[in-house]
């Protein structure tokens, strides 16, 4: 949910190798970057983007929270500056596109918090990634201002946390209570608020995530959500964020894009036969599109997932 998408570009790189001290394979990622610009006051945001893999191969085994890894040769993956360093993604079988945090991990051996009960016995792909953190979104930015301007995340459980602008901090950002440098993980598919003094612009690069992302939908809380899609604004009807939703009960919300982040429209899911409809007419709605880095509300009376198809395989 921008403003305005100043540039975009998506450039294929033949033969790129991951960058890390893991084994992997040959790629030929997509990257680019986007510019997006941001009004005075609140705006919601996704990123578009993911970083490098430092691992992409097969399990060679999987147990409720490890995953033992072929060929593989990793280094370091546990958390770092208290926040989660690296994630990892499983990208083949029954839980494709689910994210897992990883809490340790030895050579080959990832452990994960998460439960793989679902898939033991498989050996399904994996790709790890470190995590896109908000020093990393706002890298280099400077039409943000020291001291004013904030970021701010919700969780699965309720609760938020923010950071505070400090261009002279090591990671740009502080604790808005004690001022020590910090910073915030942003999940695939988690979207953020950006409140700001002032107006300004954005630039995010990275790859383009060429596989299908598990976002969690938790009931009772804020789920401010992206499709994290830098070249388009996919349909909310052919989304597939319907799949799992409750018939008219769960909603869609979407919000303006002048600073004010006022709700725009609610769209209620009224079952695969009807679709998203209007929650006052109860007429199916068409031509509406979610924004592709910009964030949405959703809400359920379940804990649930939404699978969002890749920018590049929808």
């Amino acid at each position: 949910m921008t403003k305005s998408v100043a540039a975009i570009g998506l450039v294929l790189i033949c033969g790129m190798a991951s960058w890390s001290k893991a084994q992997s394979t040959v790629s030929t990622p997509i990257v680019g970057f986007q510019k997006t610009s941001f009004a005075v006051g609140t705006t919601g945001l996704g990123t578009g983007f993911v970083k490098p893999a430092v691992y992409s191969g097969a399990a060679t085994s999987v147990t409720a929270n490890t995953i033992t890894l072929s060929g593989a040769n990793l280094g370091n993956l546990g958390p770092s500056n208290g926040l989660t360093a690296y994630y990892a993604e499983i990208t083949s079988g029954s839980m494709q596109g689910f994210v897992l945090d990883i809490v340790s991990n030895t050579s080959s051996v990832l452990t994960v918090d998460g439960n793989l009960s679902g898939i033991l016995g498989t050996t399904p792909s994996i790709t790890v990634r470190p995590h896109l953190k908000v020093s990393d979104i706002f890298a280099g930015n400077s039409s943000l201002a020291d001291y004013a301007d904030t970021v701010v995340v919700y969780h699965s459980d309720g609760t938020t946390s923010s950071v505070l602008r400090d261009s002279s901090s090591s990671t740009g950002w502080v604790d808005p209570n004690t001022f020590a440098a910090a910073d915030l993980v942003i999940y695939p598919g988690q979207g953020f608020l950006l409140n700001s003094a002032g107006s300004g612009q954005v630039t995010v690069s990275g790859q383009v995530k060429t596989t299908p992302t598990v976002i969690p939908l938790y009931a009772g809380v804020v789920n401010l959500v992206t499709v994290d899609n830098p070249s388009n604004n996919p349909s909310l009807q052919t989304s597939g964020l319907g799949q799992n939703m409750a018939d008219y009960v769960d909603t869609v919300a979407t919000f303006s894009t002048d600073g004010q982040f006022s709700q725009t429209a609610t769209y209620l899911w009224g079952g695969s036969a009807d679709g998203f409809i209007n929650p006052d007419t109860f007429g199916p709605v068409s031509g509406v599109n979610l924004p592709g880095t910009g964030a949405f509300l959703v809400s359920v009376q379940g804990d649930t997932t939404w699978k969002a198809s890749s920018p590049v395989n929808p």
